[in-house]
């Protein structure tokens, strides 16, 4: 989070990236564990939003970034890099926003070129909530216009390695069409869907894809964990001492506070 008006900050570790990467990383490895899934009691854990999504212009949610390849790297980069190397994270988010005028879901050098390439990231990406179309244009919030249509979109989301489109099919719906017409090759949908497969193998989702409603019950909200989350909030409360006898404010004696 690097810019106090995006709407999103609530969402975010905040505005330190060594503070970001160190609680990024703790919290993937306790999502996913080792990442063997023996137990079926860990989940795969998704990095978002890659990348510079905390500095849009003006505080827009989707609005474009505008930094350097230096901040960028520096900044932004460096906590999903961690994720990554530190923690094995296996799947990830593309973010709404442009970098240098090229949206996320279709930078290839962001994401092939720097994200598979130099860091060798073997997981899988999931699109932003439909944010395959917004490359062309989702007329109720935006559009980035560099499709001409949904098919488009969907052609450069694929080249750019975007494995799976959420929250449901919708440009993807022209991937028979792209590979009859020559635009892509068969052999880039077997490259963004080995490693889908490969995971949901390896966590036993084909041999048993369900929970246990019952074991959900029991963990969720139980006393055990209520008791830690109490401790994690009473563990965070800060006292200031209130030296000089500063509080309570004097209203008819301060005209102005600055809130920092």
């Amino acid at each position: 989070a690097r810019d106090p008006r995006w709407g999103r900050v609530e969402e975010t570790f905040g505005e330190d990236p060594y503070l970001v990467s160190q609680m990024g990383v703790a919290a993937v490895k306790g999502f996913q564990g080792d990442a063997s899934f023996s137990d079926k009691n860990r989940v795969i854990a998704t990095l978002k939003h890659f990348a510079a999504h905390g500095q849009p212009e003006s505080g827009q949610n989707c609005a474009p970034v505008n930094v350097s390849e230096r901040v960028l790297r520096e900044t932004f980069l460096m906590p999903f890099k961690e994720a990554i190397d530190e923690a094995g994270v296996i799947s990830l988010m593309p973010s709404y926003n442009e970098i240098d005028g090229v949206p996320s879901h279709a930078n290839q050098w962001l994401m092939r070129d720097v994200l598979r390439g130099e860091w060798g990231f073997k997981g899988f990406t999931v699109s932003d909530y439909y944010a395959i179309w917004e490359l062309y244009e989702r007329a109720d919030t935006h559009g980035h216009f560099v499709a001409e249509d949904r098919k488009k979109a969907a052609e450069l989301a694929i080249k750019a390695g975007v494995n799976i489109e959420f929250p449901e099919p919708d440009c993807y719906l022209n991937i028979v069409e792209l590979v009859d017409d020559g635009r892509i090759e068969e052999s880039m949908l077997d490259e963004l869907i080995e490693p889908m497969l490969y995971w949901k193998f390896k966590m036993g989702l084909f041999e048993d894809p369900y929970l246990d409603p019952n074991e959900a019950e029991r963990l969720n909200g139980c006393d055990e964990n209520r008791k830690i989350a109490l401790r994690a909030a009473q563990e965070v409360i800060t006292l200031l001492k209130n030296r000089n006898n500063i509080l309570p404010l004097n209203k008819k004696k301060i005209k102005h506070v600055a809130v920092i």
